[in-house]
């Protein structure tokens, strides 16, 4: 990986500590060496955080997809855009959300 690529990780993983402060969890911290030592970016219990940034994300389209569909089923109380997804010849299913609509979530819980 080339110095271009670990500012912009780096700053990326600064950036989602910031916004997990700003929502309270004031504990989030990068983990400094993960790249070399093979870890997570951000732990915050019960969660590892692996943090990304991608010039285009596929899945954005998709997302964008479920928001846009979300209008016509507010009134019955939809307001929370979310993606299912499972790759093939896979058997996890994954979830994609907002992050602003995760946080709230999971400050719902607490």
């Amino acid at each position: 990986m080339g110095a271009m690529q670990r500012r912009k990780g780096a700053a990326g993983e600064r950036e989602w500590c910031e916004l997990l402060r700003a929502a309270g969890f004031t504990d989030a911290q990068r983990l400094l060496g993960q790249a070399r030592d093979g870890g997570g970016d951000v732990p915050l219990p019960p969660m590892l955080w692996a943090v990304k940034r991608y010039n285009k994300i596929a899945v954005r389209r998709w997302l964008d997809q479920a928001e846009h569909s979300m209008l016509q089923y507010k009134q019955d109380g939809c307001n929370v855009p979310a993606v299912a997804m499972r790759e093939d010849g896979r058997k996890e299913w994954m979830v994609l959300l907002r992050a602003e609509d995760f946080l709230t979530l999971l400050r719902m819980k607490a």
